[in-house]
């Protein structure tokens, strides 16, 4: 069953706030299994399980995988079902979406996925994201990193052009331009993307889909086996270096190419050289890993410094990268990441001396160009 922590605590604060008037604290202490709340929310009513619950917020998790973030006083029509709390089956799942999207679109399963897509094209978008999600597995197995199985189907919607994207987006709170071609949605849980080729397979710009699909399914992926959490704030060094890692065809499809150049993403690895030479400070990776504030001022090369990181850790320390991973995504659902508890966990998987691994990463990043 999902893993979703629900304390004691927590779950005397969510009937306080919510159901005092449908059960006791003792039936919620007693509860081993996640309960199972209906509940009217928007005009919408969701079937739910809580995820951090107190006087001014409720998180709920519901059956498609979608997060529901509100205050106590929005919902209304609170109800615990006699059933405990599971996702909903793909079949049905299906069957929502194809009700969401309406005409135009068919909706393609293909073993973990679900793909809405344009009505005709499940070839060129649903088996990419499948092939992506087989990749994953294949890459973490081979460095016996351990994945979680996915407990919901994982969704991922392709649209023809920019404006229905744009408009899908904005109904998120997404603001988007041209150059976002896709995104992955924490909260929805789901990819969405527009084609940028306009159905047109043989089309130059392909390759930008499918990069799009590689970035963002890595991200997807990566929230729902384990190696990333929804429920708690994740470093975006180690969020965005997975998935840029991830760019690199010998990541990827690795069976097509299995050289140790071809896992390099040339393109941050040219970043990331540049920024070496000309502007990085010595002795600031603790200060790269301890806040996520490159990624705001000076993304330019940021995504390349995690990229690096990223890229070196798993290579020379996956069973380190494992602990770090499990750390991380295991912290409790809500509560603020600190500098000092990020810089703490970093050190408790790699070491506390930050001057000897600098060292040893960036001599390690300098020879990559040599076994192009």
């Amino acid at each position: 069953m999902l893993a979703v922590r629900i304390s004691p605590t927590t779950s005397l604060a969510f009937v306080v706030a919510l159901f005092a008037n449908y059960f006791s604290p003792t039936a919620i202490q007693a509860q081993t299994y996640p309960v199972m709340i209906q509940l009217d929310l928007n005009d919408e009513t969701i079937q739910a399980t809580p995820v951090i619950a107190s006087q001014e917020q409720v998180i709920m998790l519901g059956r498609d995988g979608q997060l529901w973030d509100f205050a106590p006083g929005e919902a209304a029509n609170f109800s615990q079902l006699a059933q405990p709390f599971h996702p909903l089956p793909q079949n049905q799942l299906r069957g929502k979406l194809l009700d969401e999207f309406g005409r135009g679109f068919d909706v393609s399963g293909t073993g973990s996925y679900l793909v809405v897509h344009p009505a005709g094209a499940k070839d060129r978008w649903a088996n990419q994201f499948e092939q992506l999600y087989r990749s994953f597995h294949q890459y973490f197995t081979a460095r016996a990193i351990p994945l979680q199985r996915n407990e919901f189907p994982l969704v991922a919607i392709v649209f023809p052009d920019f404006s229905t994207y744009q408009k899908y987006a904005a109904s998120e709170g997404m603001r988007v331009s041209k150059g976002v071609v896709g995104y992955y949605s924490p909260k929805t849980n789901r990819v969405a993307l527009y084609d940028v080729t306009g159905g047109n397979p043989n089309h130059p710009l392909w390759g930008e889909n499918l990069a799009t699909i590689i970035h963002e399914a890595t991200h997807q992926t990566a929230f729902n086996t384990g190696v990333h959490s929804r429920y708690s704030r994740q470093p975006k060094w180690f969020v965005e270096g997975l998935a840029t890692m991830f760019e690199a065809p010998g990541v990827w499809d690795s069976r097509n190419h299995p050289q140790f150049r071809e896992r390099l993403n040339k393109a941050r690895l040219s970043e990331f050289m540049q920024y070496m030479k000309t502007q990085r400070q010595p002795n600031s990776l603790q200060q790269f890993i301890a806040t996520d504030d490159a990624y705001y001022e000076r993304p330019s090369t940021a995504y390349g410094e995690g990229w690096a990181l990223v890229f070196y850790l798993i290579e020379t320390h996956p069973r380190e990268f494992a602990q770090y991973s499990k750390a991380v995504a295991n912290r409790p659902a809500g509560e603020p990441y600190t500098a000092q508890q990020r810089v703490q966990d970093f050190q408790d998987a790699f070491g506390s001396d930050f001057n000897l691994l600098e060292s040893y990463f960036l001599r390690y990043i300098e020879q990559s160009p040599h076994k192009l």
